[in-house]
């Protein structure tokens, strides 16, 4: 990983350019019944915090929940981010602000009353400089026997960030091809899709391409080609590559597809449908 080119503070303190949150999108909880809650974070101008994979630098937002007994937490889930870059770094992250969902299930032999859930909160922010954010948060949500209701105050921001969730690639094919300069996504949208203009490849794990290089989109008969430039030190041959396809679309309506793609002859196309690949144009 390309070191540091930001200054980054070592002392850990409270967070001086993000406001965070634990938010619900439920008004009240249910026994047994799943619900939605978030971490709402709100940056300053100019300063952002980082997505799962934060690329050349920066640390992923972390959660660490203190909940009551038989309640379960899930995984974090990611809006697609967008590219910050300064100099020779190249980072993946969120600006404005951003509601990152996790789905917690309430145990069956619930009884009514009032739950807290808590959670420490570890993030990154950066601008010119980087800083440690951390906050101890906790949320109070009433339990009753009726069907939980949504929180209005929320139901937009949690609305907004499930559009920016990837979709399972329904219809969608992908392989990976290597030369030892490039590494190309294969990409096959389905039949009924229009054509794409612009793309955007964000890996799940470092260390796989070159955030900074340039992406090429290309079409190819039948399908279109990402030109990706490896990492420097990415291990060779790829077996497979995972991450998020961010198409663009009109009016800056962006389509997020989640990719799980393996390299062409080794085991066959992964995710979407299996139509046969294209012929790659000679060079």
């Amino acid at each position: 990983m390309i070191a540091l080119a930001l200054s980054c503070a070592l002392a850990a303190g409270p967070p001086r350019h993000v406001q965070a949150q634990l938010v619900s999108e439920v008004a009240s909880v249910r026994a047994g019944e799943p619900f939605w809650v978030g971490l709402h974070l709100r940056m300053a101008p100019g300063w952002h915090t980082y997505w799962r994979n934060p690329g050349d630098s920066g640390l992923a937002t972390r959660l660490r929940w203190t909940l009551p007994a038989g309640f379960q937490a899930g995984e974090i889930q990611w809006p697609y981010p967008r590219v910050f870059s300064q100099g020779p770094v190249t980072s993946y992250g969120y600006a404005g602000e951003v509601l990152l969902s996790v789905e917690v299930t309430p145990p069956a032999s619930l009884v009514p009353g009032e739950v807290t859930l808590a959670a420490r909160a570890d993030w990154l922010e950066c601008e010119q400089v980087c800083l440690p954010g951390r906050a101890d948060l906790s949320l109070v949500l009433p339990v009753r026997a009726a069907a939980s209701t949504s929180a209005p105050t929320w139901a937009t921001a949690f609305a907004d960030a499930r559009r920016r969730l990837p979709a399972p690639p329904a219809g969608w094919a992908f392989d990976v091809r290597e030369t030892q300069e490039k590494v190309s996504l294969v990409i096959r949208p389905p039949r009924s899709r229009e054509p794409l203009h612009d793309a955007r490849f964000f890996p799940d794990e470092p260390l796989v391409i070159d955030h900074a290089a340039p992406q090429t989109l290309v079409r190819d008969k039948g399908a279109w080609r990402l030109e990706l430039t490896p990492a420097p030190n990415a291990r060779r041959p790829l077996a497979a590559l995972g991450g998020v396809l961010v198409i663009g679309g009109t009016g800056g309506q962006n389509e997020a597809v989640r990719v799980e793609a393996r390299r062409a002859g080794a085991g066959g196309q992964a995710g979407g449908d299996k139509r046969p690949p294209a012929q790659e144009k000679k060079r």
